[in-house]
């Protein structure tokens, strides 16, 4: 029996099967890359903004050394891109160099604290609530407490003023206010709250009320506790002290009372961490110390000088007989020798108030006084003290941005009003009320040109309506709300170094697979020939012996 085989061709419904084949492997590898791409960017677009500016810095530097040239066979070196995972959370680890080594350890601690603080808060929040709310959440109303307590101690001073007043015969009116035994009541419940506030922290707390892995030593629970202590020696011990002695040991031991007294104003300071401005201000100054210290010591040596320089000049009028004796009287309160000189420039640096004290020595000594002071404010009035002002402003501006909690709630604060925007424009484009997007309310909407103009003030440039439409939607034709604000944040902007990295590392891969499937599929093309023509070869045999059989 002939075979079409024995020629070694492949007839044409084995070579149609084949294709049908080849085509069902192919589609099967092509929708799972697609798969892993589309992963990929879901889960490169809802955590995205963990990355933090040390990372995007490290893609930015991969990113551009790999388009500086990267000479592998696909066109992607792996080890010149960031390791990206999206299993849990996108980590960009990027290579170290011995050239980039130094100069990013100088980053990394501190970028590592600010990451490190906001994570261990997080977990904190989700795994601890009440240890979280310990931490953070009772600040807020331990400070509402301590501004009530400042009422009360303000109130129990204009007490004290009364009594002074009357004492001095200055008022006989009585006193309209609360008594002195409700002031030492309340005082004693401040107390209790006060001393129920810092076991409750040194509980729960345990070795972080005292330090803390981030932030290192506590100093605000260490001074609360502080001054716990000092109002304990106060209320208890002091009273317990009272009993026994003299009037004018107890008239001593009061004066001590009031002293103390003073001390628990402090706790207003407790508040600053319950204003993020206040915040900022009390954080500029600790960062500015060093600027003030040397500041201050320019400041100092200008002074000396010319302090110096006028009163020896000054020291031939005031010993002059024949000058006017009030002048010279004049002169030497202001600059009769270096200490009185000194604080006089003090006050015409500082006070503003330098014709005051320049005008005398011009009008009464000599006027060409005159240039020598003139030239000192120019110089130190004007010149150096607007140079300090701007070091300062400086060290403001630097303390604001290196802020991490203030960092993280102004990104926080404009993604939320970022989300409120688009929610906004979702109503408005949802014509029938029903929560959902159809095609043509999307397009309709989205074609209008003040749409069109709110969008490119959000940052977002839409050409073409259509195929936006295909990206928001699911598959069910509608969009919802929730899709409708998650793809419009994905598109805001410029492509950014990670989403390029990313892309370039998914397209490698993509890449990489077809490679191999060219490789299986010129394989199988050389071996299936052989194989169909062996195929041929044993059904001809068997062919030819069932002939024989049956011939027989």
């Amino acid at each position: 029996m002939p075979s079409k085989y024995s020629s070694g061709k492949v007839s044409e419904v084995q070579w149609t099967e084949f294709q049908s084949w080849m085509q069902t492997q192919l589609n099967q590898k092509f929708r799972e890359q697609e798969a892993k791409i589309k992963e990929a960017f879901d889960g490169l677009n809802n955590r995205s903004w963990q990355l933090g500016d040390a990372r995007a810095r490290a893609i930015s530097e991969m990113s551009a050394r790999h388009s500086m040239g990267a000479d592998t066979e696909l066109g992607i070196s792996s080890t010149s891109l960031p390791t990206v995972r999206l299993d849990d959370s996108i980590e960009v680890v990027a290579p170290v160099s011995p050239h980039s080594e130094h100069s990013d350890m100088k980053h990394t601690p501190h970028v590592t604290r600010i990451l490190g603080k906001e994570v261990v808060r997080e977990k904190l929040k989700a795994n601890q609530p009440f240890k979280a709310f310990v931490k953070k959440g009772l600040d807020f109303y331990m400070a509402l407490v301590v501004l009530a307590n400042l009422a009360c101690i303000i109130a129990m001073t204009e007490w004290t003023v009364h009594q002074t007043d009357l004492a001095l015969g200055l008022t006989d009116a009585e006193w309209a206010g609360a008594s002195l035994e409700t002031f030492e009541l309340l005082e004693y419940v401040f107390f209790g709250i006060y001393l129920l506030d810092v076991l409750l922290r040194m509980v729960t707390l345990r070795r972080e009320w005292y330090f803390d892995q981030m932030e290192g030593i506590m100093y605000l629970n260490i001074f609360d506790g502080v001054l716990v202590l000092i109002n304990l020696f106060e209320l208890v011990a002091l009273p317990a002290m009272l009993l026994g002695g003299d009037q004018q040991q107890h008239a001593t031991t009061i004066r001590v009372i009031k002293l103390v007294r003073i001390v628990r104003t402090l706790r207003i300071f407790k508040t600053v961490s319950l204003f993020r401005q206040l915040r900022i201000l009390v954080g500029t100054c600790f960062a500015s110390i060093g600027a003030l210290f040397w500041s201050m010591i320019l400041l100092i040596v200008l002074q000396i000088g010319f302090a110096l320089a006028i009163c020896q000049a000054l020291q031939l009028f005031i010993l002059d007989t024949q000058a006017d004796f009030e002048a010279r009287m004049e002169m030497h309160s202001y600059y009769g020798s270096f200490a009185k000189a000194l604080y006089t420039m003090f006050e015409i640096t500082f006070s503003g108030s330098w014709p005051v004290r320049v005008r005398p020595v011009i009008e009464k000594v000599d006027a060409w006084y005159s240039v020598p002071f003139l030239a000192y404010v120019t110089f130190v009035v004007f010149a150096v003290i607007k140079i300090v002002t701007a070091l300062f402003l400086k060290e403001t501006l630097t303390s604001a941005a290196n802020d991490a909690d203030m960092v993280m709630e102004d990104a926080r604060r404009t993604a939320q009003d970022y989300h409120y925007k688009l929610q906004e424009l979702f109503h408005l484009a949802d014509d029938d009320g029903d929560g959902n997007l159809s095609r043509e309310e999307f397009v309709e909407t989205m074609s209008l040109p003040s749409v069109q103009h709110y969008l490119r003030i959000l940052d977002m440039s839409i050409q073409d309506c259509r195929p936006l439409f295909d990206i928001l939607d699911d598959g069910d034709g509608l969009i919802t709300i929730a899709e409708f604000v998650k793809g419009l944040s994905q598109i805001k902007g410029q492509a950014r170094a990670v989403d390029i990295v990313i892309l370039q590392r998914e397209n490698a891969k993509l890449l990489a697979e077809c490679h191999h499937i060219r490789k299986d599929i010129d394989r199988i093309q050389r071996t299936l020939p052989r194989m169909l023509r062996s195929v041929a070869s044993g059904l001809s045999a068997a062919s030819g012996e069932s002939e024989t059989v049956f011939t027989a």
